[in-house]
């Protein structure tokens, strides 16, 4: 049997104390020559405060000896271990019942108001780390933070979680036991377990009737109880990581599938311009009646309205055998000037509009998916032309400012009506005169601007126009900007 002596000094300097109390109550009492009644008052008063600030094994103590002292010094005869009448004999026993009674309540009372104060405290403990891994980021719920809050919560030496799909220890603090190899052994076997002697205890986490993981705290608890308290609350983060995990890949594949679905639709939409063109020069051929002028003319719209279906059919192609989690743009340095360039003469000769243009005298170099930036511009060309006026121009503008490169197309004749413009980007919404004038599926803004988006760019309408004039800001991170100096480059602009 082990001795605590350190138990063992704090129960003798409590007796000690108290019986320096009883020797100053006897001596006054003594002194001052008073009855049995008055000392035996005062000597209940001190066991009381004894037990109060003791405990009970020095309260009983300190009771016997005030029996003793009571029998010594105030019963007659005094100064002698003798009683004489049997009352007194009575009040003595009595005395040190009702003594070992108080001291007993006392010290009982004061044992479970100690206990309710531990678990009180404990409690906000618990609400405490509860409170700090809720704020936590679903992502990190089971992370290393999680870790760190356990432990500074709670005082702890160390603290592992070991997550089931991942089986990698992970620890915060300095285990002096191996805790992190213990915690695997227990999750491994799927029992828990509760080293004493070092302080250990490890809980499998349990989550829909299988082991989801195991938690492993090394320090000293209050009571037992907290560590599967903690270990409910480590089950919790890693069941809430899973579930934000799975909430976030659905989305993301949600929206995957979202995207390749209206490019597709988009695709579909654009096969049919370059059909009815090339439908348009075939008619215009057989009418040319040996026009050797107009047969050439013809034929180049033929030429570049089947390449543009060449590329349709190849962004199409790519994009229906792609999975839903893998549409993304293939992005590479492009020239932003050229490509709109190259796509303004192209609705020059498809529309045979005036589309002016204004690139200024720089390059706009950014990264893009080229296809996919080719079908966003020309969807901005193509209902420029097809919902203006006829008699007038679309202007194109090409600017840069604030790290980014803006392409404005600018049309004039039916301009958006007000009510309609916020909702003008939404899938299958068309303005209501665009309705009744040109057929269409409205899908062209909608998708123009997921591509926009997809590059880290934006699409918008101005707002600030005039009422007469409907134009497109899009607008992309702008990679490099140089100004053009040489003299051929200015001349050959200015004479397009």
């Amino acid at each position: 049997m082990q001795i605590n002596f350190s138990a063992v000094i704090r129960l003798g300097r409590q007796v000690a104390a108290g019986s320096v109390g009883l020797v100053l109550i006897t001596a006054i009492c003594f002194a001052a020559h008073l009855g049995f009644a008055v000392p035996c008052l005062l000597y209940m008063l001190l066991v009381v405060m004894q037990s109060l600030w003791g405990g009970f094994s020095s309260s009983a103590i300190v009771s016997v000896i005030a029996s003793a002292c009571l029998e010594y010094f105030f019963i007659p005869p005094v100064l002698e271990w003798q009683i004489n009448d049997p009352e007194y004999g009575v009040a003595l026993v009595t005395y040190l019942i009702t003594s070992l009674v108080i001291t007993r309540l006392a010290s009982r009372a004061r044992n479970e108001a100690r206990i309710a104060d531990r678990k009180r405290k404990d409690a906000d403990l618990l609400y405490e780390a509860a409170s700090r891994l809720l704020s936590l980021e679903p992502q990190n719920a089971a992370g290393p933070e999680s870790l760190r809050i356990f432990r500074d919560v709670f005082s702890l030496r160390a603290v592992c979680f070991l997550d089931a799909d991942s089986v990698t220890p992970r620890i915060d603090g300095v285990s002096v036991c191996n805790l992190a190899e213990k915690t695997r052994e227990a999750f491994e076997r799927g029992t828990d377990c509760h080293y004493a002697d070092h302080d250990l205890v490890i809980r499998c986490l349990r989550s829909g009737g299988k082991i989801a993981g195991a938690v492993g705290f090394e320090g000293r608890f209050t009571e037992e109880g907290i560590a599967l308290t903690l270990s409910v609350l480590a089950a919790t983060a890693i069941e809430r990581m899973r579930s934000f995990s799975s909430a976030s890949k659905a989305a993301a594949d949600a929206q995957a599938e979202t995207l390749r679905s209206a490019l597709l639709d988009a695709f579909a939409h654009e096969f049919k311009t370059p059909l009815a063109i090339i439908l348009a020069a075939a008619g215009g051929l057989r009418e040319a009646d040996g026009r050797k002028t107009d047969q050439n003319e013809m034929t180049d719209i033929i030429e570049n309205q089947t390449l543009r279906l060449n590329q349709l059919t190849t962004g199409l192609l790519r994009i229906a055998k792609l999975d839903p989690d893998n549409v993304k743009p293939h992005m590479e340095l492009t020239a932003l000037h050229a490509l709109v360039e190259h796509i303004v003469d192209q609705y020059r000769r498809v529309f045979g509009r005036w589309i002016t243009d204004d690139f200024g005298h720089g390059r706009a170099a950014v990264l893009a998916d080229r296809e996919l930036l080719s079908l966003a511009v020309s969807q901005l060309l193509d209902n420029a032309c097809k919902y203006s006026a006829p008699e007038t121009a679309v202007q194109v503008r090409l600017d840069v400012g604030n790290g980014n490169a803006r392409v404005h197309v600018t049309s004039y004749g039916f301009p958006i009506r007000v009510e309609e413009r916020e909702r003008i980007f939404e899938r299958f919404v068309r303005g209501s005169d665009a309705e009744q004038s040109v057929p269409g599926g409205g899908l062209g803004l909608y998708v123009a601007r997921k591509i926009l988006r997809a590059h880290g760019g934006m699409l918008e309408l101005d707002q600030t126009a005039a009422p007469e004039e409907t134009t497109f800001r899009l607008s992309l991170p702008l990679i490099e900007y140089e100004q053009q100096t040489n003299k051929a480059c200015q001349s050959a602009h200015s004479g397009r």
